[in-house]
């Protein structure tokens, strides 16, 4: 039992350090390159010209929506006001919905015809495919020879298509299979909790992002603020219902034949954050789902890219981003009875390894406020510990979707709720109602996983092991915070 318990606790934690490690490689890659990072990224496009109009290519913005009455209506208007040239752009409004949006976007598509834009309805009377199987849909309505993707809570500026398929010339490169900009919230998210939320996306689009993009790794979409290359999509086989996270699967699909995708950083798309705990949780319990899919499919043929892929490793450990959750929960399990029962000595030794995951996450976070807001405050502090204890708190959530991941393919689209709502402010009454999430039932596992940590608590400070109990009392604090949230009407 005792050698059990040995290996158990030593592979979670020499995981979690691998893990971290490598998000350190990532910083060091950052701070060293910054300053050209800040040129490529962040700055004009240098030695080149825009395009005219006569050059500008046809493009197809794809909307895909499923029962978005707060939304519909303005992605649409927004996606109808592009300043680019009218014989060259239409909009395609994918509309799986089942209620009244369906009508709302039926009404505003008559009113955009009669100023002359080139938009169409599209409504399906299945999900089958879900997101994946309604963009493929739209696309044989097209000849388009690019499309852009916008969900239901993004809001493009006019000039979004002429700046990356005019202005930036993002596409010239022949082998550019999508370019992807960054998603934005709009100004300043004042509200503790949802600016942590903001925290964990902005430190993908201000860190992660641009560096893997800088040194050669692969690019992946973010699944909405983009467009892509109709050819690469038809080489890499089309849209793909086979993961919840589609657009991953597509990403990787076109690296593997030569495809690579490109960032703008510069060009940014205002989008909404979750209004709820509990609408949190379901979008990142479909990405951890997803996300194991996706590793379950493609990582052997990663592996196998020698010579197509820059870092093949690294490639690895990206498809298995979400694996730190269910490596962290069971380091949590083991973690009262590795500090009775494992040698003190090699236990010792682990947390040694352990230390750098605990200090990757914080120093992270730091670089991204640094990035995002050119300075520090006492407000940043607060952001980086919310955005920490939010992400210890959805170990149990997002191994969920890991384990399920990893045992079906496919499986429903949970749609993540919309209210139409500025950054960091409450969500309306009545799309609350509209659109409120149920109360999943890892709420409950993790309601189980507190108490499991408080009696292991008592346990440890009854054999005389009280300090060794603090980490449990932690967890069981970030577990807490998330289960709270989700008896709330709103964020806090």
């Amino acid at each position: 039992m005792q050698v059990a318990l040995t290996l158990l606790y030593a592979l979670a934690a020499l995981l979690a350090s691998a893990f971290a490690f490598i998000e350190l490689r990532m910083l060091w890659r950052f701070l060293r390159n910054r300053a050209a990072i800040h040129a490529t990224f962040e700055g004009a496009p240098q030695g080149q010209t825009a395009r005219g109009d006569a050059a500008a290519p046809t493009v197809t913005i794809q909307i895909p929506l499923y029962n978005e009455r707060t939304t519909a209506e303005q992605i649409i208007r927004a996606a109808a006001a592009q300043d680019y040239p009218r014989d060259r752009f239409d909009v395609q409004v994918l509309d799986d919905s089942t209620d009244e949006t369906r009508h709302i976007v039926a009404e505003v598509v008559e009113e955009m015809q009669k100023t002359g834009v080139r938009i169409e309805h599209l409504h399906r009377d299945n999900r089958q495919g879900y997101k994946a199987g309604a963009l493929a849909a739209g696309l044989e309505h097209t000849e388009a020879e690019f499309f852009a993707v916008f969900d239901a809570d993004f809001v493009p500026e006019p000039s979004f298509l002429r700046r990356l398929l005019v202005e930036e010339r993002a596409f010239d490169d022949p082998k550019v299979a999508f370019v992807q900009a960054r998603w934005s919230f709009g100004g300043p998210v004042k509200n503790l909790f949802s600016s942590a939320l903001a925290l964990l996306i902005d430190r993908h689009f201000f860190v992660q992002k641009p560096t893997r993009a800088f040194v050669g790794d692969v690019t992946t979409f973010n699944g909405s603020a983009g467009i892509w290359r109709r050819k690469a999509v038809e080489e890499a086989g089309g849209w793909s219902a086979d993961t919840l996270t589609e657009d991953l699967d597509l990403s990787y699909r076109c690296a593997l034949r030569g495809w690579r995708g490109d960032y703008v950083h510069r060009v940014a798309v205002v989008n909404e954050i979750p209004g709820h705990m509990r609408a949190f949780k379901a979008q990142q319990h479909r990405w951890a789902k997803g996300n194991a899919q996706c590793f379950k499919s493609l990582t052997g043929r990663v592996m196998a890219a020698k010579g197509i892929l820059h870092d093949r490793w690294e490639e690895a450990f990206l498809l298995a981003g979400y694996a730190i959750h269910p490596i962290l929960l069971t380091n949590l399990l083991l973690w009262p009875w590795a500090v009775l029962y494992m040698d003190r000595t090699l236990f010792w030794i682990l947390q040694m390894f352990m230390g750098v995951a605990i200090l990757v996450a914080p120093l992270s976070f730091a670089i991204t406020v640094v990035e995002r807001d050119g300075r520090w405050s006492l407000a940043s502090i607060g952001e980086i510990v919310a955005g920490i204890c939010v992400g210890i708190g959805l170990m149990v959530n997002n191994s969920a979707g890991q384990v399920q991941g990893f045992l079906e393919a496919g499986g429903e689209f949970v749609r993540t709720p919309k209210s139409n709502r500025p950054p960091g402010a409450p969500a309306a009454k009545t799309a609350a109602r509209a659109y409120a999430s149920p109360l999943h039932w890892t709420f409950f596992a993790e309601l189980a996983v507190i108490g499991y940590c408080l009696m292991t608590t008592a346990v440890l400070m009854s054999r005389g092991e009280g300090l060794w109990a603090v980490p449990l009392v932690f967890w069981a604090m970030c577990l807490g915070l998330v289960a709270q949230m989700q008896m709330s009407p709103k964020l806090a």
